[in-house]
């Protein structure tokens, strides 16, 4: 009788060891990068064709594997970094689990060449599936050069889940980012086909590898900080309150030269941002952390990417307090620069917040009979912005003359009265007053409405900007000042892979050198927001999903993205007339229940629903 219970084949072991840390091509790279790292590598030069299935090549100056080293390298639970079970309370190098070669060639073609450093010549060992299939002496540098083709050849399953050439090598480029990052004293450099994407000088100034990254107009921006209390040692650059993105896609976290996730280190970044920054948008750092290791746990997950700290309390107090202190310090730093220089105080990237408050203050108040809308949209002879488009569901003669009126907005007072439609969910209500600068109560006489503000605008502005994209073709609107713009290396990745949408869209983008490329024209319905700062916050919508978006998907993310910017914001104040008019382009919608992101727009209140609660019935 066959047992039940059967010892693995050490080659399925191995490729499900390699399902574990080799999940995409970026993976093979993660752990290459740090074996070289770990062999004391000061220039690693990784080469990438297509996604990284077809080639990965990693070539380092390190200190080489010696002859009779090289086959043992290839089994598994071989490793050079621990000893005993106490070494790994005290481990200093970014691999130790002895998987990372095996796993590596267990799904794919293997080519390893290697010399250490006094003899003459090196080590070639290939290996197929995990099968080693040859040996041979071979001339080579210093160092270690590991070459990884047809990645998943022999597990197509794992090569169906992969995304596209563009998207896998910008997951390789962002992790080589933050490996350069982590480890500003090795010269990295980083190639596609005919193209080098980043290369790095290794002269150990983390600004200049943060230029060679991210552009060197955050780099100019970045505010340092360094601290030193007991045996934690913090250090890095952090961007100002007014450089900000809408995901996390700029927080660096390294610890002991580990590019990591840790939850407790993003909480303690955003406390120190604390009343400096809104919420939901996040900060560009870069943040080292030193510490001994017994402190910190990283034999967490396979893939060696997360790590618990035994004081976590402590952690989060230290580095939010020495960022807040950092941040403060630093903008009255530049401030006193800027002022000395006599240059105005005010950013060139203001938020079209303070533009709506400064035009606020110079509007008539809204208690005055022959006042005027306040707010962003009093100045483009409107309300709101889209009251100009056509009204959804065909209405025929009067009505459109009333939206072409209202459009106009010759006469305020004729939208006390605008002619109904015979039926709306929204039929004969009129507004009471504003709650918390953020809540319209409104009423029909027999209901009491609760409406959001901002999110009954986001949905008028969806539907209006949807209808106008599918009605006809995008229109671009050409830049005085053409804007120059630096992306990042998973940016730049995004914006080739969708070029051809985004110049469907509305954008002329010109590539300009390295990453580097000219913003010529924008889409017609950008509205008030900096052009430049409105892609920057698409591609990280972008980014921010796990899947590449379709063309109709990308498209509905941008209009989503516009609706929201165009809206009424929470604690704006609207005058009653304002209001009004709000209710009555909600009215006209399609779907006046909830937002495009689905939240509800409005609560009702029955007469009964209250009646109860004042316990009259």
């Amino acid at each position: 009788m066959t047992p039940s219970i059967q010892i693995l084949e050490p080659q399925v072991a191995n490729q499900i060891a390699a399902g574990e840390t080799i999940e995409r091509p970026v993976s093979v790279v993660k752990e290459l990068v740090e074996n070289a790292l770990d062999a004391g590598a000061k220039q690693i030069d990784i080469t990438i064709e297509g996604s990284g299935v077809e080639c990965i090549r990693v070539r380092d100056d390190g200190g080489g594997i010696r002859a009779e080293d090289l086959e043992i390298s290839i089994l598994r639970h071989a490793t050079s970094k621990i000893r005993k079970l106490d070494d790994l309370e005290a481990l200093s190098t970014l691999g130790f689990r002895g998987e990372a070669l095996p796993s590596i060639a267990s799904v794919s073609r293997l080519e390893i060449v290697s010399r250490v450093r006094g003899l003459e010549s090196g080590m070639n060992i290939q290996v197929e599936g995990g099968r080693q299939t040859g040996t041979s002496v071979a001339g080579s540098p210093v160092g270690t050069t590991v070459t990884v083709r047809d990645l998943f050849y022999n597990t197509p399953a794992r090569r169906k889940f992969l995304r596209s050439q563009n998207t896998e090598f910008g997951r390789i480029s962002e992790w080589v980012g933050r490996a350069a990052l982590a480890h500003p004293e090795v010269a990295f450099t980083l190639a596609h086909p005919k193209q080098v994407v980043l290369q790095t000088s290794g002269r150990n100034d983390l600004r200049e590898t943060i230029g060679a990254v991210f552009g060197a107009d955050m780099a100019r921006r970045m505010i340092p900080l360094k601290a030193v209390v007991e045996n934690w040692t913090l250090s890095g650059y952090l961007s100002p309150p007014d450089l900000l993105r809408s995901n996390r896609q700029g927080e660096i976290i390294t610890v002991n030269g580990r590019s990591v996730r840790s939850s407790c280190i993003s909480q303690a970044i955003l406390a120190g941002y604390h009343t400096l920054i809104p919420i939901k948008c996040y900060p560009s750092v870069i943040l080292h952390l030193q510490t001994p290791p017994g402190e910190y746990d990283v034999n967490v997950h396979p893939t060696k990417l997360e790590v618990h700290f035994h004081r976590e309390a402590e952690v989060v107090q230290f580095i939010s307090a020495q960022i807040h202190q950092a941040i403060v310090n630093g903008g009255k730093t530049a401030e006193r620069a800027r002022a000395q220089n006599g240059q105005p105080l005010r950013e060139r990237g203001e938020s079209v917040q303070s533009k709506i408050v400064e035009r606020k203050n110079s509007s008539v108040p809204d208690g005055s009979p022959s006042a005027h809308p306040s707010g962003p949209y009093a100045a483009q002879g409107s309300l709101f912005g889209v009251v100009k488009e056509a009204p959804v569901g065909g209405l025929e003669g009067p009505r459109e003359q009333a939206e072409e009126g209202a459009g106009a907005m010759t006469d305020p007072a004729a939208l006390v009265q605008p002619p109904r439609r015979e039926a709306s969910y929204l039929e004969d209500i009129w507004p009471l007053a504003q709650v918390l600068q953020t809540y319209i109560l409104a009423t029909d006489g027999k209901e009491l409405m609760i409406i959001d503000q901002h999110a009954a605008h986001e949905r008028i502005n969806y539907e209006a900007l949807w209808r106008r994209a599918k009605n006809s073709h995008a229109v671009s609107q050409e830049l005085l000042v053409p804007v120059s713009l630096e992306f990042t290396m998973q940016e730049e990745q995004v914006v080739l892979e969708h070029l051809e949408r985004l110049t469907d869209m509305g954008f002329i983008l010109e590539h300009f050198g390295s990453r580097s490329y000219v913003l010529r024209a924008v889409p017609v319905d950008t509205g008030a927001m900096l052009p430049e700062e409105l892609l920057h916050k698409f591609i990280d919508t972008i980014l921010s999903d796990h899947t590449p978006p379709a063309k109709e998907k990308l498209l509905e993310e941008w209009i989503y993205l516009l609706a929201c910017h165009q809206s009424i914001r929470a604690k704006e104040t609207l005058s009653l007339l304002e209001m009004e008019q709000l209710i009555e382009q909600l009215r006209r919608t399609e779907n006046p229940l909830s937002c495009p992101h689905g939240r509800p727009v409005m609560i009702r209140l029955t007469r009964l629903e209250l009646e109860k609660r004042f316990h009259r019935v």
